[in-house]
C-alpha cells in the first residue's frame, strides 16, 4: 500500500527528502537535480519531465510493479531501500539487487512499449519519484542530456555488475561480508557504531551466500572487533575491518551506497 504525494520541483532543494511513515505534506517539493540521473540534464528537459513527476511513499513490505507488467514510469528511490526480485514460473523468488537512494530500480526504458522484466519491493519506508515512461522516452528521444546521463546510469550500472560478479568467484563469505560492513562505515572514524540497513536474510541472500554461512562469518569477525546484536553493528576498529580485505578488490557491487551509518529507523 502507498500514499501519493505532491509536486516535484524543477529548482534544487537543501538537504535530503527525509523518511516519514505518513502521507507526505502537499507544501513538500523535490527537485529532480537532486537524483543524481539528472544532475547534468539541461533546464528545459528537467522542466519539462517535472509537469508530470510525482512522489509516492510506500510502507515496508510494498509491491511496486510486477515482473511482465507494462513499464508504466521510470521510478528513482529518494529514500530508502527496494529488492529487485525475478520470479520463476514455479513461484520461487530470486533476489537480483538492493536500490537505494538515488537510483532507479531498473535502468531507465528507452521504449513506451517496454515491459518489466522483474519485480519491486520495498523493504523499509520508502519513498519515489515516478516519471511516465511514455513522457520520458519523449523527451529521451530530443535531449542529447538525458540521452547521456542514461548512458552514463547504464554504464555505471554494468560495471557494478562486473565488480559483483568478480566478487561472487574471487572472495570468500568473510571478505564478501567485510567488504559489505566496511562500506557502512562513516568515513574518518575509527571505532563506530551503526544499524545494518535491512535483514540478515537479505543480506545474505544479496552476497551469496546462505544464512547459516554468514552467521558463521559474522562469528569469525568477533576476532577482529566487530561486534553484533541483531542488526546493530559495533566496529572497534575500521582498520582492522580494512585489513580483513583488500579494499582495492572487487565487491564493491555488492555494498550499499551509503557510507553514512543508517537510520535505526529503516524496517526489515
Amino acid at each position: 500500500m502507498h500514499n501519493s504525494v505532491a509536486s516535484v520541483s524543477s529548482t534544487p532543494r537543501k538537504g535530503r527528502v527525509a523518511r516519514r511513515n505518513d502521507r507526505l505534506k502537499n507544501t513538500d517539493s523535490f527537485s529532480l537535480r537532486d537524483l543524481p540521473l539528472f544532475a547534468s540534464i539541461d533546464e528545459e528537459t528537467v522542466s519539462q519531465l517535472t509537469l508530470e513527476a510525482k512522489i509516492e511513499s510506500y510502507s515496508p513490505g510494498a509491491t511496486i510493479f510486477r515482473q511482465d507488467d507494462p513499464a508504466a514510469a521510470v521510478i528513482i528511490i529518494i529514500s530508502g531501500y527496494v529488492k529487485i526480485l525475478r520470479i520463476a514460473p514455479n513461484g520461487d523468488e530470486t533476489l537480483i539487487a538492493i536500490r537505494t537512494d538515488g537510483e532507479a530500480l531498473i535502468e531507465p526504458c528507452t521504449e513506451s512499449t517496454d515491459y518489466y522484466g522483474v519485480s519491486a519491493e520495498t523493504i523499509s519506508q520508502s519513498t519515489l519519484l515516478k516519471i511516465p515512461a511514455s513522457r520520458f522516452v519523449r523527451f529521451l528521444r530530443d535531449s542529447a542530456s538525458l540521452n547521456l546521463a542514461v548512458m552514463k546510469d547504464a554504464k555505471e550500472k554494468m560495471a557494478a555488475l562486473v565488480y559483483e560478479i568478480e566478487a561472487l568467484k574471487s572472495q570468500n563469505a568473510d571478505q564478501r561480508l567485510a567488504h559489505f560492513l566496511l562500506k557502512l562505515c562513516p568515513h574518518n572514524e575509527e571505532r563506530c557504531r551503526f544499524r545494518l540497513p535491512y535483514d540478515k536474510r537479505l543480506i545474505a541472500a544479496q552476497l551469496g551466500i546462505k544464512q547459516e554461512t554468514l552467521s558463521r562469518a559474522f562469528a569469525k569477525l568477533r576476532e577482529i572487533g566487530v561486534r553484533t546484536e541483531t542488526r546493530d553493528i559495533l566496529v572497534e576498529s575500521v582498520s582492522r575491518l580494512k585489513a580483513q580485505c583488500d579494499i582495492n578488490s572487487a565487491g564493491q557491487g555488492l555494498l550499499p551506497r551509503s557510507n553514512a551509518p543508517l537510520s535505526r529507523d529503516n524496517a526489515a
